[in-house]
């Protein structure tokens, strides 16, 4: 049987932060043992911001996530945004901020921060176990008994849970880790796909497939605005993408999935864009009565070419009941307002999310009260800790949810570490 101080199950973004949290403090090599189910440590966040890896961002705070966010308030007030870059200066990555806020390494390249991490925990002594994932975990009197897929046994004093989620299960081993979670005494919120592609009824656009288009796309229950956010709208063979439109599916996933947004019921979900937000009704009405009168021979479906995306635009002339192939001088003043309107407030119903595969993010997991909220000791099972995706908060689109990955990894790390120094003191 194997021995070790710290076991860290997951070795993605939270792992392999706590090992090196945990592995600095405890100065002795051996002592973190980081298991990981695949063959390589990382995967998923060699993935992340499209190879880039958006680290975290400047204006990362409570108001940026969901989910128990009350509870994970002083952790996030605890592990800011200067504290993680700080992190990974320590480590020698240097990282730049973007004019959003976001914070990617200055090379923009995942692989260096995977590389610094790898680095900084093998120097540290964190010893790593690879395609060998844990099929159970058992508190005994000692700490904790992780048996393994090929039968190996290891025993640890304390046990980090750092499994990821179910989103994207090509880039994870798997979703144990709430079963591991649930086994030690914990529950489990409803588990849902988030920061995803929302599925569109008809064939709007299906047959604007891979155009893109700057809106501001606003999130309607039962014709109430939500939540709107501004951004590049890119239309899918089956709905609305792009990093906006994630943003509306954190709370659109929520809705598909217990028929709730923010805990309150509603019976049906649409998405209004405004594809020229800085433009009032009555500009765009002037503008196309002024193009329709300056080019009356000109087709309608040519309308509004000047101003947008001229396959998104023909498609809004048809949406407004515009042949587009007629001369603009047919198109009366009452289709003139029409098609302003459409264009400032383009609906499209929701029928859905995308599914795990296509999800950057899980909402739900383990509920925060479960744990300390300064350490991610769990209030559960004394000695056993969890960091990451496995617990019930996850983030806006745009550094949140790697932040707080880093966050709770360091958490737990320093918190698992200090408790076994102090209990050597003792």
């Amino acid at each position: 049987m194997r021995k070790t101080e710290i076991i860290i199950l997951g070795g993605g973004a939270a792992g392999l932060m706590a090992s090196c949290a945990a592995a600095q403090i405890l100065k002795k090599n051996g002592a973190v043992l980081l298991l990981e189910g695949n063959q390589k440590l990382g995967r998923k966040l060699l993935a992340t911001g499209n190879g880039r890896c958006n680290l975290t961002n400047l204006n990362a705070s409570p108001a940026h996530y969901h989910g128990d966010v009350p509870a994970a308030t002083p952790l996030l007030e605890q592990y800011t945004p200067e504290a993680v870059m700080a992190a990974f200066r320590d480590m020698g990555l240097v990282i730049k901020p973007d004019s959003e806020g976001r914070v990617y390494p200055r090379s923009l390249q995942a692989a260096a921060v995977l590389a610094v991490l790898r680095r900084s925990a093998e120097e540290a002594g964190v010893s790593c176990m690879l395609g060998n994932p844990a099929i159970s975990v058992l508190k005994t009197k000692r700490g904790f008994l992780i048996k393994c897929a090929d039968g190996e046994e290891i025993e640890a004093a304390r046990c980090i849970l750092a499994c990821g989620g179910a989103a994207s299960p090509k880039h994870s081993c798997s979703a144990d880790g709430y079963a591991f979670a649930k086994a030690l005494g914990h529950t489990v919120t409803p588990l849902y796909p988030a920061l995803t592609q929302l599925l569109c009824k008809g064939k709007a656009c299906k047959s604007l497939a891979g155009m893109r288009c700057p809106a501001r796309a606003a999130l309607l229950a039962d014709g109430k605005e939500i939540y709107a956010e501004s951004g590049e709208v890119q239309f899918t063979d089956t709905g609305l993408s792009g990093i906006c439109v994630f943003g509306l599916s954190v709370y659109a996933a929520e809705f598909f999935a217990l028929g709730t947004i923010g805990g309150k019921a509603y019976r049906s979900l649409s998405v209004s864009l405004d594809c020229l937000s800085d433009w009032s009704f009555t500009e765009l009405c002037d503008y196309i009565n002024e193009m329709r009168t300056a080019y009356p021979n000109r087709m309608a479906g040519e309308l509004l070419d000047g101003l947008l995306n001229m396959r998104v635009g023909y498609a809004l002339v048809q949406a407004a009941g515009i042949d587009p192939a007629r001369s603009a001088k047919f198109v009366t003043p009452g289709q003139m307002q029409k098609l302003a309107s459409l264009v400032k407030a383009w609906r499209f119903e929701i029928t859905g999310t995308k599914s795990w595969q296509d999800a950057q993010i899980t909402a739900g997991g383990v509920p925060l009260q479960e744990m300390d909220p300064l350490t991610m000791h769990s209030k559960k099972t004394d000695g056993l800790y969890l960091a990451g995706e496995l617990l019930n908060i996850h983030g806006d689109c745009g550094g949140y949810n790697l932040h707080f990955a880093w966050a709770t990894g360091l958490a737990a790390g320093e918190a698992a570490a200090k408790s076994l120094m102090k209990e050597r003191k003792s």
